[in-house]
C-alpha cells in the first residue's frame, strides 16, 4: 500500500481523533491541528452516549487494544428510563432490557475517551486553523494563525459548529442557534448516593416543570477503574483518574444568561430548581460551581454537495444538530468511520482520494441531514417538544 497521502485534520474533537485513529489504524499519515492546549481545557459536556452506529464505528476506527479499552472504561448502564415532575412522582416510567456495554453501545466520559484518542496521534495543540489554499495537483495548504502552513492531501474539516474550514468551503450554510442549557458535574460520594432517590441514580431520566424547565440526572461510575482497565489493556498509555459523579443537564425556556462566569451560573441553576424535591435540589447545591458551564444548542441546515477535490467536512463542523435523539457523537464516529475507511481503500487501490472523499460526501450528506431533521422535529423523549429553527 502506498502511505504517501497525507490528511489534515482541523480539529482535535472525538469526529476528528477517530478519524486520525481510522487512518493511522490503516496506516496512513494523520495530522492533527488542535487550538486547545491541551486535552481537557476546554469543557465540552461529562458523558456521551453511544449507540449501536457510534460503537461500532469507533471499533472499526482504534486498534483493539484502545478499543476494549474505551468498553471496560465506559459508564454502568441504565436500568431504567423515567420521566417525572418536579416532585419525582412518574409520569412514565419502564425497565431498560440489561445491556453489557460493546458493540450495542455504551456510555462514555468525554475526556476519557478523548484521552484514549489521542494515543498514539500526531495531535499539535495550541495550533489554530486559520484557512486553507488550494494547491496544484490536487493538493491542499492549511494556513495557522501564527503564520506558519502545512501542505496536505486532503484537509479534513472537524472544528465544531463554528468551524472556519466550513466559514470559507460553504460561505452560504446556515446554523440556526436553538437553546441553551446549564452543564454541571457532582462528585458522588457515598452520602449523596444514599440520600439519592432511586428514580434518579443509573437511569434515563428527565424531570420537568409545568414551565418546560427540564433537568435530566445522568449517573456516571466506570465499569472498571480507569487506571486499573489502562495497565490491563494498554499498558503505559496515562488516563486521568475520574471519580463518580453526577452529570446533569438543565434547560429553560426564554433568553440565555448574560452572566456567564460559572459562579453565577451555578447560582442560576440553584434558583431554577428552587421548590423541587430535595433529591433533585442536594445534587444540584453539591456541585461544584467551578464545573458549571453554558452550551448553547444548534442545528445545520442542508447543504449542497461542494466541488473542492481537497477538502471535506465531518461533524459538527458540516452537521450540527440538537441533542433530541442524542445522535451527535454517534453521527460524527459514523463519518470518521465512512471517510477513514474510503480514503484507505483508495490508498490501497491506487485511486485518487478525490474520488474516495466525493463517495463519502454523498453518503454523509444523505444520513447526517436525515438524522439532524429528525432529530429537530421528532426528538426522541415522550414529553419533548419539536423545536422549530426560527426564519431566516
Amino acid at each position: 500500500m502506498d502511505t504517501s497521502a497525507h490528511i489534515i485534520v482541523a480539529g482535535g474533537g472525538i469526529g476528528g481523533l477517530s478519524l486520525a485513529q481510522g487512518l493511522r489504524k490503516a496506516g496512513l499519515q494523520a495530522t492533527v491541528l488542535e487550538r486547545d492546549p491541551s486535552a481537557g481545557h476546554r469543557p465540552q459536556g461529562y458523558r456521551i452516549s453511544l449507540k449501536e452506529t457510534g460503537a461500532a464505528a469507533l471499533r472499526a476506527c482504534l486498534p483493539p487494544d484502545l478499543y476494549d479499552l474505551a468498553v471496560a472504561t465506559s459508564i454502568r448502564p441504565a436500568t431504567r428510563m423515567t420521566f417525572m415532575d418536579t416532585r419525582l412522582v412518574p409520569k412514565f416510567s419502564k425497565d431498560v432490557p440489561p445491556q453489557l456495554p460493546g458493540v450495542d453501545g455504551f456510555g462514555v466520559n468525554r475526556l476519557t475517551l478523548r484521552e484514549i484518542l489521542l494515543s498514539g496521534l500526531d495531535v499539535r495543540f495550541g495550533t489554530e486553523f486559520s484557512r486553507y489554499e488550494p494547491l496544484p495537483g490536487g493538493r491542499v495548504r492549511a494556513h495557522l494563525a501564527d503564520g506558519s502552513a502545512l501542505d496536505g492531501d486532503l484537509l479534513a474539516g472537524a472544528d465544531g459548529v463554528g468551524s472556519r474550514v466550513r466559514a470559507q468551503l460553504l460561505p452560504d450554510a446556515v446554523v440556526d442557534r436553538l437553546d441553551w442549557a446549564l452543564y454541571g458535574r457532582t462528585v458522588l460520594t457515598p452520602d449523596l448516593l444514599a440520600a439519592t432517590p432511586p428514580d434518579l441514580v443509573d437511569t434515563f431520566n428527565r424531570v420537568t416543570a409545568p414551565d418546560h424547565t427540564a433537568i435530566s440526572v445522568a449517573t456516571c461510575r466506570p465499569c472498571e477503574p480507569v487506571a486499573e482497565a489502562a495497565a490491563r489493556h494498554a499498558p503505559g498509555l496515562r488516563l486521568t483518574d475520574v471519580p463518580g459523579y453526577f452529570s446533569w443537564t438543565l434547560t429553560a425556556p426564554g433568553p440565555r444568561p448574560d452572566d456567564t462566569s460559572p459562579a453565577a451560573l451555578h447560582r442560576l441553576a440553584l434558583a431554577m430548581v428552587a421548590g423541587w424535591h430535595e433529591g433533585v435540589r442536594r445534587i444540584v447545591e453539591r456541585a461544584g460551581p467551578e464545573a458549571t458551564f453554558l452550551v448553547h444548542t444548534h442545528s445545520a441546515r442542508r447543504v449542497r454537495p461542494w466541488d473542492e477535490p481537497a477538502v471535506t467536512l465531518l461533524g459538527d463542523a458540516v452537521h450540527s444538530m440538537s441533542p433530541g435523539r442524542g445522535e451527535g457523537a454517534n453521527v460524527a464516529l459514523r463519518d470518521a468511520h465512512t471517510l477513514s475507511a474510503g480514503l484507505a481503500a483508495a490508498v490501497a487501490a491506487g485511486r485518487p482520494l478525490a474520488e474516495a472523499k466525493t463517495a463519502y460526501e454523498h453518503a454523509m450528506l444523505d444520513y447526517a441531514f436525515t438524522a439532524v431533521e429528525a432529530s429537530l422535529q421528532q426528538p426522541f423523549a415522550p414529553f419533548a417538544r419539536p423545536v422549530r429553527p426560527p426564519a431566516r
